[in-house]
């Protein structure tokens, strides 16, 4: 049974300094368009820690804020942890981002401090399409594929048993696939599937080199989170559960501004050690007590 979740939300990222981030994310075409910065630390059980807060910005693309966001977050408590994972390492693996001029980006990348890794390259997925991989100033991998607006397009994440977790994102998450997987001798070698409501794809991959994930923090620099909007979060939770999955820990409130609704929030390792989150808007402050 799958969550009746609405849509993909939002894509978390933790960089070491947000204002550095911040300039080559726009480079790329993304836009800030809300900042998140409770005012104080709060209970962070639900990240797993014992105390956080943090500054981030919701950043999206042309589609505003009908599209998903990427939410680029410096963490203040605790303070940011191990770098981002070598590539192919189990979990979320690279960022896919589709923009109009890969050129404009790729210049444009570099002088905010970013280093382009491989470029124009045809596109595996995109018949006719250039992409290229870009690492942000932290080492983030960022996909940068041709297509004809700027939005987040993809998310990549390594698996250590990709049909286990093809399952896991079909019929747990919801997603859709968006054909038969290609096979070797019997087993997936990638298989893609697609949110119907936000459009945003998982492409998921052989981990290479690695049998076993490893979990991550909270606070380690790079992707960490998926997150999904829900009407109720204590329903999903419960569908999570039934598919085998412990979250860190039961839903709670969590505020991410003083001046902006709280969240009930749910955060639990996928198939692969990947964060996987589900988001509830309420109708009260932000605001934390004394």
């Amino acid at each position: 049974m799958a969550v009746g979740a609405t849509c993909i939300y939002h894509v978390n990222s933790n960089c070491s300094d947000l204002e550095r981030a911040v300039p080559f994310y726009e480079g790329l075409g993304l836009a800030r368009v809300l900042r998140t910065v409770p005012s104080r630390p709060q209970p962070g059980a639900a990240f797993g820690l014992d105390e956080v807060a943090w500054d981030a910005w919701m950043m999206h693309g042309d589609d505003g804020t009908a599209g998903v966001a990427l939410d680029l977050l410096e963490w203040r408590v605790p303070q940011p942890g191990a770098g981002p994972p070598a590539a192919g390492a189990p979990g979320f693996d690279r960022l896919v981002i589709s923009v109009p001029d890969v050129d404009r980006v790729l210049a444009v990348a570099r002088t905010a401090g970013g280093v382009v890794v491989g470029e124009r390259m045809p596109d595996p997925v995109e018949s006719g399409s250039r992409t290229a991989i870009v690492c942000d100033p932290d080492g983030v991998r960022v996909q940068i594929v041709e297509g004809d607006r700027t939005r987040i397009a993809c998310v990549v994440v390594a698996c250590t048993d990709l049909d286990s977790a093809f399952g896991y994102y079909r019929d747990v998450m919801g997603l859709r696939p968006e054909d038969v997987p290609a096979a070797i001798d019997g087993s997936m070698r990638d298989a893609r599937l697609t949110d119907p409501r936000s459009a945003v794809a998982v492409h998921l991959v052989h981990s290479r080199g690695h049998d076993r994930a490893r979990r991550r923090a909270a606070n380690d620099l790079g992707l960490f989170r998926m997150a999904w909007s829900t009407d109720d979060c204590a329903r999903d939770e419960a569908i999570v559960r039934a598919a085998g999955s412990v979250p860190f820990a039961p839903t709670g409130r969590l505020s991410v501004g003083d001046d902006l609704p709280l969240l009930e929030v749910l955060f639990w390792p996928g198939p692969s050690g990947e964060c996987l989150e589900l988001i509830e808007a309420t109708s009260e402050s932000g605001r934390l007590s004394a």
